[in-house]
């Protein structure tokens, strides 16, 4: 029987960015990767806005309100050319109107969207850390790849992907974000940490050795072919899953955490907990993969 052949998956694009925006500060602390990766790669920014229609209760006065803020909003989105992260860039407006859950994705198919970067509004409570609604929604619904920046922020330019970590639970969904990885690494020439977290308990097992270089050898098997030609670095950890990878990402000093989460935001998805509070936590920026 003749040995199977190996298709190499093609290589993404990263031509068009969707940059998504309410204009708060804390959606505009993407700017400088989203800018910084257009260069790079000689990409189109899209700056959009998604403008929610008028609430029934303003009555006969709802057109006037709509226009006025779609104005006020339409300002807004040109008054961004003025940035200096953008400036001498190749930029075009999108102001669409209805809910990020209708709109979002038809902007991203109508304009053949290869990325999408925002910000998120982390916010702590006892035991739970959300991104913003916003957010949230279009992690839901987006068809590309997600590139966010929490409001712990530590890392400020595009440099920062020269130290990369990828988060794995050896799904075959997680591989989807391979060729990204593949290609930012190759572009900043990133030193890569490949990371897979286990049970607390496991730890504690008498077989804990033995099953940690078991799955270390998963993981070599499984990424090495993407991968292997930048020399990663291994890493099986015991503990919380996303308190885990947050804290590896910030003892590696990782400029970006890579994620291949499919479906993970779908309602009713368990692990949904996990990507947000890895996406909202993150001392860098998270690369999240559909």
């Amino acid at each position: 029987m003749a040995a199977p052949v190996l298709i190499a998956a093609p290589t993404p694009r990263l031509e068009r960015i969707l940059f998504g925006t309410d204009f708060s500060e804390e959606s505009l602390m993407v700017l400088p990767f989203a800018s910084g990766i257009a260069r790079m790669y000689g990409a189109k920014i899209y700056l959009c806005h998604v403008q929610a229609d008028v609430p029934l209760s303003a009555g006969l006065a709802a057109p006037q309100l709509y226009e006025a803020a779609g104005k006020d909003i339409a300002e807004k989105l040109d008054a961004l050319r003025a940035r200096p992260p953008l400036q001498g860039l190749d930029l075009k407006l999108v102001l669409a109107s209805g809910t990020i859950r209708d709109e979002m994705p038809k902007i991203i198919r109508e304009n053949k969207i290869d990325l999408f970067v925002a910000g998120t509004r982390g916010r702590t409570g006892l035991s739970k850390m959300l991104l913003g609604s916003v957010v949230e929604e279009i992690c839901r619904v987006a068809t590309c790849p997600i590139l966010t920046v929490g409001q712990g922020l530590a890392i400020r330019t595009e440099d920062s992907f020269r130290n990369i970590l990828f988060a794995t639970n050896l799904s075959e969904m997680s591989k989807k974000a391979l060729p990204y990885i593949a290609l930012l690494a190759g572009k900043f020439g990133s030193r890569l940490t490949v990371l897979h977290v286990m049970p607390e308990d496991v730890a504690a097992a008498p077989d804990a050795k033995e099953a940690t270089e078991s799955t270390r050898k998963t993981m070599m098997n499984a990424f090495d072919a993407a991968l292997g030609g930048f020399q990663p670095e291994y890493v099986v950890a015991f503990g919380n899953t996303a308190e885990t990878v947050l804290r590896v990402a910030r003892e590696k000093q990782a400029g970006l955490v890579a994620l291949g989460i499919r479906n993970a935001f779908r309602p009713g998805i368990l692990r949904e907990r996990t990507a947000y509070r890895i996406m909202a936590g993150a001392h860098c920026p998270v690369l999240t993969v559909p």
